[in-house]
């Protein structure tokens, strides 16, 4: 049996291309893995320094760090898929609406509108979708006793 020639150009070349092109591939792959695993717990950083920060919203006004603020009404824990919401404000507060920005589905078994007495809690199943913003976050809505409609964001 003859040896059947190789054509080194055609056949050759291109595949030992293929192959290397593959192994660049992957490695710029586990790479792009390893900073996304580093970037998660920067994002999370900001998440949590965004929820220290006073930013309820009573009348459309956001409050500053610089202006005399109300303690928070809320402490707020999540682990990624279940939030609690715990009143904290010594008043009952009624929530009136509870939304997710994008990449989060929000979803509260209780019916709204829900008088929560102090120190009473509430939990809010968290699913994440594919794609949206990198820092998520839940705001829920609320009235207070003297009937002011109060908003606030807290961050994943």
């Amino acid at each position: 049996m003859e040896p059947v020639p190789t054509d080194f150009w055609g056949v050759v070349v291109p595949s030992w291309l293929g192959a290397v092109a593959s192994i660049a591939a992957s490695t710029v792959a586990v790479i792009a893995f390893v900073n996304s695993l580093s970037a998660k717990g920067g994002v999370r950083e900001i998440g949590e320094a965004l929820n220290r920060e006073p930013t309820a919203q009573p009348g459309g006004r956001s409050l500053r760090a610089s202006s005399v603020a109300e303690p928070e009404p809320w402490m707020f824990r999540s682990d990624g898929r279940v939030g609690s919401f715990r009143n904290t404000s010594g008043e009952v507060l009624t929530v009136s609406g509870i939304t997710a920005t994008a990449g989060i589905e929000a979803t509260l078994s209780e019916q709204l509108p829900l008088a929560v007495p102090p120190t009473a809690s509430f939990e809010v199943l968290l699913g994440r979708t594919l794609g949206g913003p990198a820092v998520r976050g839940v705001t829920i809505e609320w009235v207070r006793e003297d009937g002011e409609l109060v908003s606030r964001t807290y961050y994943l």
